[in-house]
């Protein structure tokens, strides 16, 4: 299945949407909540044809924010190694180098969920809520790409 690639870009390009968007507490125990921040996934697909859903996100960090990104990542794969998000199947972070073997700036996520659903619970777990907030503020262009295996 082919998906429209401009559309999915757009739909997960949040650092200034993001930024634009006010922000809500959760006044019963002082943290923020993020529903709000959520990206508009109602473009997608309800389903695959592997019934999964699966992304491969490319990052480019802000420059002198890398250490503060990795930490936000890193963040995310220790919450889901935890077992905390049964339903996200793969969550691989990576860093790009260059032909010198040094970091280019640029991250490619790979993430694996049973379902949309699951998708959308990823992004609300403490972990995904820390990357809405943050994100703007690390992230200088992001290209999120839904895909399916065959």
């Amino acid at each position: 299945m082919l998906f429209n690639s401009l559309l999915l870009s757009s739909l997960l390009l949040f650092p200034a949407w993001v930024a634009a968007i006010p922000r809500q507490y959760d006044v019963s125990n002082g943290t923020q909540s993020c529903e709000d921040l959520l990206p508009d996934a109602s473009a997608f697909p309800d389903t695959t044809s592997s019934g999964k859903f699966m992304f491969f996100i490319r990052v480019q960090v802000i420059e002198g924010k890398q250490a503060e990104l990795e930490d936000v990542i890193s963040n995310i794969d220790n919450f889901v190694k935890s077992g905390a998000e049964p339903d996200t199947l793969t969550h691989r972070s990576v860093r790009e180098l260059g032909q010198d073997g040094n970091p280019t700036g640029f991250y490619t996520v790979i993430e694996e969920f049973t379902d949309k659903e699951a998708f959308i619970t990823h992004l609300l777990s403490p972990a995904g809520c820390r990357l809405l907030r943050e994100g703007p503020s690390l992230i200088a262009s992001q290209n999120l790409t839904l895909v399916d295996e065959f």
